[in-house]
This record gives structure tokens, sequence and C-alpha cells, in this order.
């Protein structure tokens, strides 16, 4: 599979199989930013900041559903509800109880790591080796089930704990100010993202877990208990997606719809990464984050330039990630760096 291959070579296959039309593309997309960095300089800067943030946030979502999709096999759509579970386990650790934030941010993604794991060992182990039809649908009514959970027990409105007093500062930059709270996010998030990737790729539980995959049988005959590390990982899967959701609701609130809407988004990052590729994963998080949040940037300067105010299209940035989707798709059916064959 895909994340057992050296991220330097996936990225100089990536490359050696560029287009003219891709190069183009680059060529006028750098133009454009260059273009809104000098008509929009603060503005440029701080929505390249918060693309950054809503970029890590996705890549820890969509990094344990790829590690569930991409190493077992399953689609599992209650994904986001894990990630919105994060959010108000967060949420009611602290106002609720009245611990700290930093405990907050300890519990939150081990009880949704334990859902993961009750979720895991009661509906997802029946389903391996399946059609993905029927994971797909099973982790659709755990969804369904988790959010009306959700509603009933906090309402159907967004909640949101206090900021911790320490992170509610800026940094300024000359041209704009950047919030501390939105660096904290990023260095958490980036610690976090490295450290599975690190897990999956180089350490001897990622290996026999990844040898599981391509040969169950042989894996176990040598004493691996596999059960055991497929419950592991969605355990890791189902945490890192926790802690997701701990730091956005401390900044933007969560309510019940957060689940599906995150959901979405997380599977569109997988197909843009390529299904069973971490690395894939992380670069289209990031890729989409900016997108969302440049975009718009991009087609104001545009416009002013231009004197064309048609060109500034309102409420564009909540289909930008479908948009890359299908022109990556077009370009590269299996994803950015997907294993060959699938997709296609």
């Amino acid at each position: 599979m895909s994340s057992t291959l050296d991220a330097r070579t996936r990225m100089q296959r990536l490359l050696s199989e560029r287009s003219p039309a891709a190069l183009l593309g680059a060529l006028a997309g750098v133009l454009l930013l260059g273009n809104a960095a000098v008509q929009k300089p603060g503005l440029f800067i701080d929505q390249a900041i918060g693309g950054l943030v809503y970029g890590m946030i996705l890549v820890m979502i969509s990094l344990g559903l790829a590690l569930v999709l991409g190493l077992m096999g399953v689609v599992n759509f209650a994904h986001g509800a894990l990630f919105m579970l994060g959010g108000y386990f967060t949420y009611a650790t602290m106002a609720s109880y009245g611990l700290p934030f930093w405990a907050a941010l300890l519990i939150a993604p081990i009880g949704v790591g334990i859902v993961g794991i009750v979720i895991e060992v009661v509906v997802l182990r029946r389903l391996y080796g399946k059609e993905p039809i029927i994971g797909l649908l099973a982790t659709f009514g755990l969804t369904l089930m988790i959010e009306e959970a959700a509603r009933f027990v906090w309402g159907a409105s967004a909640v949101q704990p206090a900021k911790p007093e320490f992170l509610t500062g800026g940094t300024d930059l000359i041209v704009t100010q950047v919030g501390t709270y939105r660096l904290f996010t990023v260095a958490v998030s980036t610690i976090s993202v490295a450290g599975v990737y690190y897990l999956i790729t180089k350490t001897d539980f990622g290996l026999s877990v990844r040898a599981g995959v391509q040969d169950g049988e042989m894996t176990e005959f040598v004493g691996v208990n596999l059960p055991l590390r497929f419950t592991a990982m969605f355990f890791l899967g189902s945490a890192i997606a926790g802690l997701g959701g701990a730091l956005r609701v401390v900044e933007f609130g969560i309510d019940p719809g957060a689940a599906e809407e995150f959901v979405l988004l997380a599977f569109v990052v997988v197909v843009i990464g390529g299904v069973g590729s971490i690395f894939g994963s992380v670069l289209a998080g990031l890729l989409v984050g900016w997108a969302q949040f440049l975009v718009p940037v991009v087609l104001s300067a545009l416009a002013i330039v231009t004197g064309v105010s048609a060109i500034n299209v309102q409420g564009i940035s909540d289909i930008i990630p479908f948009l890359v989707m299908i022109v990556v798709l077009l370009i590269r059916p299996r994803g950015l760096f997907g294993e060959e064959g699938l997709l296609e």
C-alpha cells in the first residue's frame, strides 16, 4: 500500500506524471496568489493562517478516516460523529465539571478513543472483508444515533467553552495579528499528525498492522494478535479525530450538524490525497484548507484589478473542496498519492 512507500518517492512519482495543463494551472495559481498578496496583504496573510488552522483540523479528521479505510478497508461514516464528540466531551469537561483546558484536551481524545473501540468491537469487526457499502450504511446509522444522543444531552444549539486566558492573546505580524490559540492549534495538530505518521510508518506496531492488511493469516501465524492491533489502530484514529474536535470547539463551538459536515470534508480530503495514503491525506487537508480560505481573497483581488465585480462570487468557499476534488480526479483518478488501480 502507498503508506509503505517513502514520502519523497511518492512526491517524485507525482511530479514525474505532471502534465502541461497542470503546470499551466499551477503557474496561473501562483500569479493569482501573488496578485492577492499585493492587493490585500493583511487579509491574505490572515486567511492563509486561517486556512492552515482549518486544514490541520481536516488533516486530523481525515487521518483517522484514512487509517481505517486504507488499513482495514472499512468505510467509517461515523468518523465525523467522533470528531463532534471530541468537541462535546471538551465542553462537558470544562463547563460542566469545571476542569481546566489541559485536562479536557487529554480526557476528550481518550473518551472518544474508547467510543471508537466500542464501535470497532461491536459493529465494525463483523464487517471486515465484506462489501464497503455494508460498513457505510452501518456507520451512517451510528452517526444518526450519536447525533440524536448529542442533541438530547447538549441541545440543538452550538456550545462553546471559554477559551483559556493564556491563549487569548495574539502575535503582531505587521499587516495583521495572529491569535495565540490559532498558533497553539497548529502546533498541537502538527505534533499529533507527525507522531501518528511515525507510528504507522516507522515502528514495529505499524509494520505489523500493515503486514496484517496484506496477509492476515501469515501475520497471525507468526504470533501477532491482529484483532488487538486493529482495535488499537481504531482507538488511535478515533482519538485523533476527538483531539481535532477538542481543538476546534474552543474557538468555534460545536453542534450536532458538525458530524455530517466534517465527515463529508474528510472523505473529500481522503479521495484527493489518495485512498490508503497517510501522506496524501496530510497534503490534501492542507490543500483544501488553504483553497477554502484563499480562493475568495484571490477572486476579490482579481475583481479589483479587472473591474469585473461578477468575478467575486459570494459563498464560493463552501463548494471549493468539491471543486478541488473534481479537478484532482479528472487529472489523476486515484488521487494525488493513491495506489495505482484504486478509483481507476
